[in-house]
């Protein structure tokens, strides 16, 4: 019930991304519209017990992340007051024991960022890092690249037909197969789980007809790979790649909102 949720979530935003304006009412109205194409009954017990669940799971989630950062400020509050002592007192050793402190603190808080703007699945970011890391306040991009959406057709059939763990396997594939040939290019890039099957690659500091060479090499080889399933089942799945030039201080709408397009049309 979860996974159909997300469902209707992400188609509704799909929708609504050309929107200047998002009001409530008209987010409700096309979540609704879209849950009833997808046979789904709101007001089911069943269906709203799930959603409870996920509510009071993400209540959780908060309370823990909120409980980490307590403890990280309570951590670097101590941390500092006995590094003053130690300055005070010339304990080189006390200074280097806070140093590897500060340093495990570190990490703790990169793994709390991680879990916030990682897609757990794929290990790529997800919708989150780029509106909260990419893009500033007002959803520009805040440098100049090359953007390009990678759609993986065959995703909801498979997840329909055979489960989500063969069609979450095929995201995997597919997206390492894309991190290995952009990191083999030399290219600085981030790779983004937008939608259930749609990724967003930026690239930086590169050339427009290089990198779409090499996206179209890409698109060609993932499309003539076909993959075995443990139970014998062959997948020959289906991409589309579509990209689009994007400078500093550009509305990120306008660039999605072409690439989107660019997706349907074919």
């Amino acid at each position: 019930m979860k996974s159909q949720l997300k469902k209707i979530t992400d188609i509704t935003v799909n929708e609504l991304l050309n929107n200047e304006v998002i009001l409530p009412s008209l987010y409700f109205e096309k979540f609704d519209k879209n849950a009833k194409n997808l046979e789904i009954n709101l007001d089911d017990d069943s269906f709203q017990k799930e959603i409870s669940k996920i509510l009071i799971e993400d209540y959780n989630n908060i309370d823990k992340y909120m409980q980490s950062i307590i403890s990280n400020v309570s951590t670097i509050g101590k941390v500092s007051k006995n590094a003053k002592e130690a300055l005070i007192n010339k304990d080189v050793e006390t200074l280097s024991s806070i140093y590897r402190q500060m340093q495990n603190l570190e990490k703790e808080v990169k793994k709390l960022s991680d879990k916030l703007f990682y897609d757990e699945i794929t290990n790529t970011y997800n919708r989150k890092w780029v509106y909260n890391k990419f893009l500033n306040k007002e959803a520009q991009f805040k440098s100049t690249g090359i953007a390009i959406l990678v759609d993986i057709n065959d995703y909801v059939y498979l997840k329909k037909e055979y489960g989500e763990l063969l069609a979450n396997n095929l995201l995997i594939f597919a997206t390492n197969f894309i991190k290995k040939s952009l990191k083999e290019e030399l290219l600085d890039f981030k790779i983004v789980r937008f939608f259930d099957n749609q990724f967003l690659i930026f690239i930086k500091n590169a050339k427009e007809k290089e990198v779409n060479d090499i996206i179209s090499n890409t698109q060609r080889i993932l499309s003539n790979t076909t993959l075995k399933s443990n139970s014998g089942l062959f997948i020959k799945a289906n991409y589309k790649f579509k990209s689009e030039k994007y400078a500093e201080r550009n509305d990120s709408k306008d660039i999605f909102e072409k690439l989107f397009t660019h997706i349907k049309e074919e």
